[in-house]
């Protein structure tokens, strides 16, 4: 007993100074975590230069380095260059001893858009164990799988969350494509069960909304379901747009009764878009209870639905009358107008509205209204060429384009407007130019005979530059092409103009947050640094020069997005170089912040943030910001609303 005692006794010592070092330890500050960004490396930095500067040679010397994250991010941007030549590389890199970097590489192969990946893919998921990776392959998959093939995407193993959640976004992925069949409608189908993840859901739920030409009549009682009780206002909205492919009262009841009660505006205003499927009459009574939704996005959603249904209604005028805001009371008027037996008293109220308001916004919105009717064209065509506003302008030109492409057109009336239309692109206004260079290209209007000379389109181009102008150049050359019989015109392309300030980066901490000042309060975005360093630098260059300062959120869609960074504040404003888009596997959520582009590589100055999930941009547009309050105070955003101020918060 004493020898147990004295052998105790001897081991308690240590153990308390153990106990005390650990006691002392759990009370030792943890080493902060650096706020610095990735690009304190100079090889990660090189990487992404790269990258920015499409050097596909040089990404592919990194695929076998010695480091993972190198393999990795060299790898991961072959997502933004998309080079198909890179596929075999690729593939290799699909064999990778790092989960990562797998995943990394299936994402660049899904991003090339090329049925060239889909061997190595298909023959990868036989090997794959890592579950995340399988995921990031099958949605890769359904990017570049044809017709034929796509039983090798809905044959392979969904055993799990990771694998259902892939197989329904390659499903989706395929369907933009319009790839499906019917075995892949079942699949979706089954997806939407309430038992399967949200993304499983989510992703499913898009695929039957967006995927054109599906039949859905044996599939209501589901999509009446997740429409009706998913949790997620997100698959709500997405499984409500597909039941619009239903032609049943039942479906008509469920979308009625969504628009009129949901408790989330953006399924209401889905809702309102799915009723167009049917007959104004059985939908007559929800559109226009609807223009009074306390949330003014669903009041536009409706007065868009009342004028997709051609019928003549007194009441449409009624309510124009008694509305209060612009935006709804332009486009019941312009409905009104179209569908009016006695125009001249619909004309004679637009053009008081017009002559008695200050607002730009309205102002546009009110020509465009006008331009239903061919009564109006003397009124549209001067105030078109005397306005100062561009967003008043833009709206003139498009009002007399969509007069000249009505089929009553009269005929007697086609060489003053050939004239008018010659006139707007010698102004060398860039929205004119870019919207009457489409309208002069439609084989369908004959322009061909109306203009002796081509002299006045290779004069407007002269006036355009590269990249500023890459919008308007891409539609003036298809109508010079067009005019002299020529298949196509050379590709407009933006050079390599605009090099990432790694200066501006190195300085930007890699959880930066602004707040972004409008007329209905403050929202936070945090930047994306590590994502989207070129677009990150451009934004803050910008914000302090207080270049985003008092311009206009000049587009506004309920439920997709709203836009601003427009210099002209029409959305064909911009400044003369471009940045590169930076398409990493983000995908777009509530609150993402995109960059606005004309095309690849043609991004500016112009940026939106999403109201809800719009995977139908993912891979497309560049991803540099994340709302991370306020998302109550974009959902009020409307046209014509200004931006304050942009800051960053120390």
């Amino acid at each position: 007993m004493n020898k147990l005692l004295n052998y105790l006794h001897q081991m308690a010592w240590p153990v308390l100074i153990l106990i005390t070092v650990i006691a002392c330890q759990s009370h030792v500050e943890k080493p902060k975590e650096s706020s610095l960004s990735k690009f304190e490396d100079s090889l990660t930095v090189e990487i992404y230069d790269l990258q920015d500067k499409r050097d596909s040679r040089g990404l592919m010397s990194y695929f076998n380095n010695e480091n993972e994250r190198y393999r990795k991010e060299a790898a991961l941007a072959f997502g933004s260059v998309q080079d198909s030549a890179a596929i075999p590389m690729l593939a290799l890199l699909l064999n990778d001893q790092s989960p990562k970097v797998r995943k990394a590489a299936a994402y660049a192969l899904g991003q090339s858009y090329d049925s060239g990946a889909v061997k190595p893919i298909v023959r990868a998921l036989s090997a794959e164990d890592s579950l995340f990776v399988r995921r990031e392959l099958y949605e890769a998959l359904g990017k570049v799988i044809t017709q034929p093939q796509l039983p090798l995407l809905y044959q392979q193993p969904d055993n799990n969350p990771e694998e259902k959640e892939g197989m329904a976004w390659g499903l989706y992925r395929a369907g933009l494509r319009n790839v499906h069949d019917a075995a892949a409608v079942e699949l979706a189908i089954s997806y939407l069960n309430s038992a399967n993840s949200y993304d499983t859901r989510l992703g499913a739920a898009h695929f039957l909304s967006r995927t054109r030409d599906l039949d859905l009549g044996a599939h209501e009682n589901v999509l009446i379901t997740s429409s009706t009780e998913d949790p997620s206002a997100n698959v709500r909205m997405a499984a409500i747009m597909a039941l619009r492919k239903v032609p049943s009262f039942p479906a008509l009841k469920t979308l009625s009764h969504s628009a009129l009660s949901d408790n989330d505006y953006r399924v209401r205003a889905n809702s309102l878009r799915g009723l167009a499927t049917f007959d104004f009459d059985a939908i007559k009574f929800f559109a226009f209870k609807a223009l009074s939704d306390s949330n003014i996005n669903v009041a536009i959603a409706a007065a868009e639905l009342i004028d997709s249904k051609a019928i003549p209604d007194p009441e449409v005028l009624e309510q124009a009358e008694k509305q209060n805001h612009p935006r709804v009371k332009a486009s019941l008027y312009g409905t009104a107008l179209r569908l009016a037996v006695d125009k001249d008293e619909v004309i004679k109220k637009i053009r008081q509205e017009y002559e008695e308001s200050e607002d730009p916004y309205f102002k546009a919105g009110l020509l465009s209204a006008l331009g239903h009717s061919i009564k109006s064209h003397e009124f549209i065509i001067t105030k078109t060429f005397s306005e100062e506003h561009p967003a008043i302008t833009t709206a003139g030109i498009e009002a007399l384009i969509n007069l000249r492409t009505e089929e009553d057109f009269p005929p007697q009336l086609k060489p003053a407007f050939a004239e008018i239309f010659e006139q707007a692109m010698e102004t060398g206004d860039i929205a004119m130019v870019a919207t009457t260079a489409g309208l002069l290209s439609d084989p369908k209007l004959g322009f061909k005979e109306e203009y002796s000379s081509t002299g006045f389109l290779y004069q407007a181009k002269s006036r355009l530059s590269l990249p500023k102008d890459n919008e308007a150049l891409q539609v003036l050359n298809r109508a010079i092409a067009y005019f002299e019989g020529k298949e196509k015109m050379p590709e407009t392309k933006n050079e390599y103009n605009n090099p990432i300030d790694w200066k501006l980066i190195k300085s930007i901490e890699k959880d930066q947050v602004v707040r972004v000042n409008t007329e209905k309060g403050d929202f936070l975005m945090r930047l994306l640094v590590e994502d989207a360093p070129g677009s990150v630098a451009n934004f803050v260059r910008l914000s302090q020069a207080g270049y985003f300062d008092n311009k206009n959120f000049h587009r506004v869609v309920p439920n997709f997005v709203v836009q601003g960074g427009c210099s002209r504040g029409d959305g064909y404003g911009g400044e003369d170089y471009s940045i590169r888009s930076e398409l990493t596997n983000l995908r777009y959520q509530e609150g993402s912040v995109g960059m606005a582009s004309a095309g690849k590589d043609t991004e500016g100055t112009q940026w939106f943030v999403t109201h809800s999930p719009t995977p139908h941009l993912d891979g497309r547009y560049t991803i540099f910001a994340q709302v991370t309050e306020g998302m109550d105070v974009v959902h009020q955003i409307e046209v014509g609303d200004k931006i304050l101020s942009v800051e960053l918060l120390k």
